[in-house]
């Protein structure tokens, strides 16, 4: 209950507006692209992630650093576990919200609205060059 009150009150749209999807249904679009992650709140750019394959990512945070991220299915969790922040709880559920992708931490309940997916690389230091 306390998990659902705090989402609810973490997104900028109605609760059931939103639809879970699974972590596969995620990868399935995800996977060779890359999107823009904004936090739904201050609609600031959080990062941009590249999909490279189902297990394993690039992450461009906002310093314009990268990090290699790879990707776990457990369960209704898509869990990262990057090179630089090692955590093995950074989970995130996904949802689509009339169209778009939104993702919310099993741990902080911060949620981020996909703003963006385009064919792209990300562009930072340490980027992957194919």
């Amino acid at each position: 209950m306390i998990r659902a009150l705090a989402f609810a009150a973490l997104t900028a749209t109605p609760l059931a507006a939103q639809e879970q999807i699974s972590p596969d249904d995620f990868l399935d679009l995800a996977v060779g692209r890359t999107l823009t992650f904004r936090g739904v709140i201050s609609g600031e750019v959080v990062g941009i992630e590249q999909f490279l394959r189902r297990d394993l990512s690039v992450w461009a945070g906002q310093d314009g650093r990268c990090t290699y991220g790879r990707i776990e299915v457990r369960g209704p969790f898509l869990c990262f576990i990057y090179e630089d922040y090692p955590n093995p709880d950074n989970c995130w559920t996904t949802y689509s919200d009339d169209g778009a992708l939104l993702v919310v931490s099993q741990t902080s309940f911060q949620t981020q609205r996909i703003s963006d997916v385009s064919e792209k690389p990300v562009l930072c230091e340490g980027a992957p060059v194919s």
